[in-house]
């Protein structure tokens, strides 16, 4: 059949069997309804009567709730209308959302900007990224990110944890190499890197070494190999190297001194009971990092 000349190589359309006629029949296609299609006008009040969902590299849609009952000109689903040919230049996506729209761009330079704008301006469910570190004004409700790279920017630059490099640009040569390399070594000095786990850059996930290894459980994404290699250098409870001296060169990155996050380097804790020694480490002397202050 897949040679017969009307159809050519193409399968024949999807068909069903209903016993009542004897004979298979063809089903008529969904009608794909669109504001435009409707005759909605623009900033419509009809949008209040639907949930608008954006699912992730699909197209937005409209779902009538619950409570209402549809008719002709508000059916169960109705999907946004396309952009009219012509009338937006090449790589600009207009918003077609028909309500109100209180966001501060409407025409976007990428697909993705675009649903991103759907998800955060429109949608009815948002996008919610909480930072994990619990007593962190963004940890809850209201305060947490929308977008999940104004999270990682928040984990990497607030609480310094080693995601990502510096700003700047790493590829260059000659002395603005040089000189990112320095920047480097300063951000690597910062860092909170804690031993007993490590963060995956791509889905923000906190992956516990001892259970979850390497990959992260998430995404399967793997630990880059000079975080990997910082973490293998630390003992429990530490933070940077264990030796003073002893540092990580990964393309002129470099790993700092170590940080003891029990006893911030005072190598002893007073528990109430009076100062007694540090339980995770010897005594070290680090004055160039004892005044920084690690987010718990």
């Amino acid at each position: 059949m897949s040679n017969s000349p009307f159809y050519g190589n193409n399968s024949l359309p999807s068909q069903q069997y209903d016993p009542s006629l004897g004979y298979p029949y063809f089903p008529q296609p969904e009608t794909r309804h669109t504001p435009s299609s409707l005759g909605w006008p623009p900033g419509t009040d009809f949008v209040k009567l639907y949930k608008f969902f954006v699912p992730k590299g699909k197209l937005p849609y409209f779902q009538l709730q619950e409570r209402y009952t549809p008719t002709s000109q508000t059916p169960q689903r109705v999907h946004l209308d396309e952009s009219t040919p012509g009338s937006y230049k090449k790589n600009q996506f207009p918003c077609q959302y028909p309500g109100p729209c209180n966001g501060k761009v409407s025409v976007f330079g990428r697909p993705a900007d675009l649903e991103r704008h759907y998800k955060n301006v429109h949608a009815d469910v948002k996008d919610s990224f909480p930072c994990d570190y619990r007593k962190c004004p963004r940890s809850q409700g209201e305060n947490s990110f929308t977008r999940k790279d104004h999270y990682r920017d928040h984990l990497r630059d607030y609480h310094k944890e080693d995601i990502g490099c510096c700003r700047g640009e790493k590829s260059s040569g000659g002395k603005d190499k040089l000189k990112w390399q320095k920047a480097q070594r300063l951000w690597l000095a910062e860092r909170n890197i804690e031993y007993k786990y490590w963060r995956c850059a791509r889905c923000l996930v906190k992956n516990y070494v001892e259970r979850q290894g390497w990959e992260c459980a998430s995404c399967k994404s793997p630990c880059e190999e000079d975080r990997v290699r910082a973490r293998q250098k630390l003992g429990p409870g530490m933070q940077t190297p264990e030796d003073h001296s002893e540092v990580t060169m990964v393309d002129g990155a470099q790993y700092a001194a170590p940080y003891c996050s029990t006893c911030h380097g005072n190598s002893y804790v007073d528990y109430g009971y009076g100062p007694s020694a540090c339980p995770d480490c010897q005594p070290t002397v680090v004055p160039y990092y004892e005044n920084i202050v690690y987010p718990q």
